[in-house]
């Protein structure tokens, strides 16, 4: 089996002890890639207290997490808006 040195996982919400909630499909792989790690760094889009995290929506314990950074910047690139010209009947040509 491999293990990585580092462990680079971006969360939806963490809790200052590390517990984690994922959003949408980040929940498939983004646990395993965390547990793999010897080192955990986690980028999360919202930090709060420990104990505010309803146990029972925990994605992962703050046992397999080393550090979690605070993410300003949650832009989504992969979503782009593309937009037709208003006469259906021509082609767009990029």
């Amino acid at each position: 089996a491999y293990y990585a040195d580092l462990a680079l996982v971006k969360a939806k919400v963490a809790d200052t002890r590390g517990n984690l909630i994922f959003h949408g499909t980040s929940r498939n792989a983004n646990p395993d890639c965390a547990m793999s790690g010897k080192i955990t760094i986690v980028e999360a889009e919202e930090i709060v207290e420990a104990g505010v995290l309803d146990p029972d929506e925990i994605h992962l314990s703050g046992v397999y997490v080393d550090r979690v950074i605070y993410s300003s910047d949650n832009e989504k690139r992969i979503e782009r808006l593309r937009e037709q010209s208003g006469d259906e009947s021509e082609p767009v040509i990029e």
